[in-house]
């Protein structure tokens, strides 16, 4: 698997970076954002020879979170988000298509590797990020209870492990606080919610592949310590 392979390779240029350093604590950071989530996850299947779409809305989210300088350039970061994003189900062989969705909560659980500029311009310093998460897809709130042609078909939840890259600009306008912008691309195979990729008599939700959560966000970063 693609996203495994990623995986155990930033772990390990992890902690060869964390090996590399003295690892005197330079400071911790911690820093809450709001996003906007965009969920690419667009898939079209058949289900007992009826043509259905499925993919989900744009939302938005929060995410909380820490990082602790190894030194001036890297830093170990763990943050926790919670993201919402509607799935929608769109049956495209009735006329009119007929759509029906669920609202779907992600929790994440993500610990990146950090590396910063060594020097600001005008307290402009931008970062590199990238590591490993953990995502947990759940139904959220009341919706549609209608999966593709099927009723009472609730969603069950989806465990997944995945990775997330990308990079930020911090502005330090205050000697201990910053503002940040971050782009991230947080990226697991696609959520089937306890649904199987094929049955004779009941539901079922034959997509694949990866699944990319494209976030923007912006927040304040205060800085404690050294």
């Amino acid at each position: 698997m693609k996203i495994r392979k990623l995986l155990q390779g930033l772990v390990a240029v992890s902690a060869l970076c964390v090996g590399a350093t003295s690892l005197h604590a330079q400071g911790i950071s911690v820093f809450a954002m709001g996003s906007v989530s965009s969920l690419y996850n667009g898939k079209s299947y058949l289900e007992h020879s009826v043509p259905y779409e499925s993919n989900y809305k744009t939302g938005g989210g929060i995410t909380l979170g820490a990082e602790w300088r190894l030194n001036r350039i890297l830093g170990v970061e763990g943050a926790y988000s919670r993201v919402r994003n509607n799935l929608t189900l769109t049956n495209v062989g009735a006329s009119p298509a007929v759509e029906s969705g669920y609202g779907i909560h992600d929790q994440r659980f993500s610990a990146d590797l950090v590396a910063h500029a060594p020097t600001s311009f005008l307290g402009l310093k931008p970062y590199l990020a990238g590591g490993p998460e953990y995502d947990h897809f759940s139904q959220a709130g009341t919706s549609s209870n209608i999966f593709s042609g099927f009723t009472n078909a609730p969603l069950g939840a989806a465990n997944k492990l995945g990775l997330n890259y990308g990079g930020g600009l911090d502005w330090g306008f205050l000697p201990h606080i910053a503002l940040r912008v971050d782009v991230r691309d947080h990226v697991t195979t696609t959520p089937t919610y306890g649904f199987p990729s094929s049955s004779n008599t009941g539901p079922y939700f034959p997509v694949s592949g990866a699944a990319h959560d494209l976030e923007y966000s912006a927040g304040i970063v205060v800085r404690v310590g050294k």
